[in-house]
């Protein structure tokens, strides 16, 4: 077997036009709301973890304002989303630089460049780069991170 950089999938991105809601949603799905954040370099007024009840996934959902790199058509503030709901799929890596040359090398175009941020309080710190692969799906790739409540398996 060969040394591979990926890990598993992380997380899916979610935007919401109506945060509240859809974090009450998926909590009667058996999500946990796990850290939530604002990032105003990104417009993001608020966005939040939730993780699943086997606590081996999580759910990122974000406010209609966030400018975050997604793919489809964005929606007016009080539109129905119909396209661009998927804002991201996340990609848990065990070393950033090498798995962003994988995926670069599978044919994915950098979208942004690897960065470090601290998102929330208490801060969580993260790792990420952002790629767009076939058909126009976003991956962030994204380093080992815990968040605050977190319940993942040891």
């Amino acid at each position: 077997m060969t040394n591979q950089p990926f890990i598993g999938l992380h997380h899916v991105a979610l935007r919401a036009p109506d945060l509240e809601q859809a974090v009450t949603f998926f909590q009667a799905l058996g999500y946990q709301k796990v850290h939530h954040w604002h990032l105003p370099a990104y417009k993001i007024d608020t966005a939040v973890m939730m993780q699943s009840a086997d606590a081996r996934s999580w759910i990122e959902l974000f406010d209609l304002d966030a400018a975050i790199p997604m793919q489809g058509a964005s929606a007016a503030r009080g539109q129905e989303v119909a396209t661009g709901a998927l804002a991201h799929m996340c990609l848990t890596v065990s070393d950033l630089h090498d798995a962003s040359r994988h995926i670069i090398a599978a044919g994915a175009t950098r979208v942004t460049q690897a960065e470090s941020l601290a998102l929330g309080t208490p801060a969580v710190n993260v790792r990420n780069a952002i790629f767009e692969g076939p058909g126009g799906v976003i991956i962030e790739l994204l380093e080992p991170v815990t968040f605050p409540l977190d319940r993942s398996p040891a």
